[in-house]
């Protein structure tokens, strides 16, 4: 298969014979988009092309590019872009997918231009989102790559916001390479917009990948919508933000945005479970848990799709509380309310908020330590709710149980040949550049380099396929890592977003930002966002 033509000066090009290209619309390091037009309908549609020549040359990922493409056009939803065709061009060879051409932007550039949304709006967004994929889940069907870029945000006929899941299936091609992945997170082209996004299981490499990681993507999105920033804020390599979707603690999300209604920081934090079994167990579940907070439905109008209100963000809403279950609790039902009628509750200083946290015995519980399992939607009344204890009375473990893994041995690159290293403080030998690494599938170890004074180290993830990263390298000697600034609208995004200021100051709104072309092109960070 010939896959070596440029994605660019295609324009008046007839694909498969009845396709003809009229504009690109985007272009990445997998492929490209086209405005196209069917020669026979006059239909317009959105061409899209897988070409980049790794992936090109491995005939069983095409064909799994193929049959992901089938699954997806047979699942039937609004919030599902809809796939026409699919197949090889006999005259290029260029692998491509035929779709419905889409005018808007994708959830990504509408985060970067309002930064933290209305919590009604992130709800409703979700809720959308999670009708679709529940489309997608009864069919038997994971999409592997939630995330805001593939949440595109168009208009009905009448006026009001539809948002459409895109691309089903190329995640499943991307994981398959993940480790050959360089370590730094500028440097890791298409593969950097699904880590930030990837549940446990999908970083430790498991086997069987099944709905709850698509409910855990889904609320890492919700989290980033609620607060403008996704919780991940200190990773500023590809290794270092694999082991916190492990291991780090979980921000609450009411010590990002204060003024979410505790309902909703609930759902938020059930989503976004480590232990999968606590989760919603398919988008079905999710979206009815959002139905019934949102009891005027999903309807979305342009107007309600903006960013928080410097007045809102000075109320407080009621805090969740740690249950006797261990679980974190609404036991306060505002009708989410509490967003635009709230009596704000004055911030004096840190201190006060700080204070305010301890008292609530929360300031020291993290996401890890999250026990977030179904129990039905608790009373209106104070007295109907289970009676809420401190973190200090019953801790919350660190980490939510994960069932043991077999031991596997893996090589890991080590640069240059020369350098000495250790794993986890114990000194171990470098052989031809290559370092031995046991352990766990999903355990993460810290792998330090020395040579003439210089001194890096960095977090390894074993996973079922090898190490994350395969490759470290001494470069920098013992300066820090450089700072990945938060993602704009651009083609790769970035795991180092600036954090989001502690309660005790209201966060400021983002920088506006261009608003983006629309058109398909803007979905998907591969294909040229």
């Amino acid at each position: 298969m010939n896959t070596g033509a440029p994605s660019g000066g295609l324009e008046g090009t007839i694909v498969a014979g009845k396709y003809q290209l009229v504009r690109l619309l985007g272009q990445g390091g997998m492929g490209a988009v086209y405005e196209g037009r069917n020669s026979a309908t006059l239909k317009r549609c959105a061409v899209k092309f897988l070409l980049s020549p790794e992936l090109g040359r491995n005939s069983e990922l095409v064909r799994r590019f193929f049959r992901e493409a089938q699954a997806s056009s047979i699942v039937e939803s609004d919030h599902i872009v809809q796939v026409y065709d699919s197949g090889a061009d006999p005259v290029t060879g260029l692998p491509y997918m035929v779709m419905e051409m889409l005018q808007g932007e994708d959830l990504e550039h509408t985060l970067h231009r309002e930064g933290a949304l209305d919590p009604i709006a992130a709800a409703k967004l979700i809720l959308q989102a999670s009708f679709g994929l529940a489309k997608a889940h009864e069919a038997g069907i994971v999409h592997r790559d939630i995330k805001p870029a593939n949440l595109f945000l168009t208009s009905r006929d009448g006026g009001d916001l539809l948002v459409k899941v895109l691309d089903f299936g190329i995640a499943k091609v991307k994981m398959e390479n993940l480790q050959e992945t360089s370590t730094g997170l500028t440097r890791t082209g298409s593969m950097l917009g699904t880590p930030l996004y990837m549940s446990p299981e999908q970083v430790r490499g498991a086997s069987s990948i099944d709905a709850r990681s698509d409910v855990w993507s889904l609320g890492i999105v919700l989290f980033e919508l609620l607060t403008g920033s996704i919780p991940w804020t200190d990773a500023n390599s590809l290794g270092s933000l694999m082991a916190a979707i492990m291991t780090e603690e979980l921000p609450l999300v009411q010590d990002r945005a204060p003024w979410i209604p505790p309902e909703l920081a609930e759902i938020t934090h059930r989503a976004i479970s480590r232990d999968a079994s606590r989760r919603y167990q398919h988008a079905g579940e999710l979206r009815d848990a959002l139905q019934q907070i949102l009891p005027d439905g999903a309807r979305i109008t342009p107007g309600s799709v903006r960013g928080v209100p410097a007045a809102q963000r000075i109320f407080i809403a009621p805090r969740l509380q740690i249950s006797n279950d261990g679980m974190l609790r609404a036991t306060a039902r505002t009708g989410l309310s509490s967003t635009r009628h709230g009596v704000p509750t004055p911030r004096k200083s840190h201190a006060f908020a700080w204070a305010a946290l301890a008292m609530l015995g929360l300031g020291a519980v993290g996401g890890g330590g999250y026990l977030l399992r179904h129990r039905a939607p608790a009373e209106s009344n104070a007295a109907s709710a289970e009676k809420p204890i401190t973190a200090a009375a019953t801790p919350a473990p660190a980490v939510a149980p994960v069932e043991a893994h077999e031991v596997r041995h893996f090589k890991l690159t080590v640069a240059p040949p020369e350098v000495l290293a250790s794993i986890d403080g114990v000194s171990a030998p470098v052989e031809s550049g290559q370092l031995e690494i046991t352990g766990e599938i999903g355990s993460t170890h810290s792998v330090s380099l020395t040579l003439h004074g210089k001194v890096h180290s960095e977090p390894v993830v074993i996973t079922s396929a090898g190490v994350v990263p395969g490759r470290v390298e001494l470069a920098g000697g013992s300066e820090p890592a450089p700072h990945v600034a938060a993602k704009p609208g651009s083609t790769v995004a970035a795991a180092g977003k600036a954090s989001a200021p502690a309660p005790a100051a209201a966060p400021a709104a983002k920088p506006a930002a261009a608003k983006p072309a629309s058109g398909l092109a803007n979905s998907t960070d591969e294909f040229g966002k």
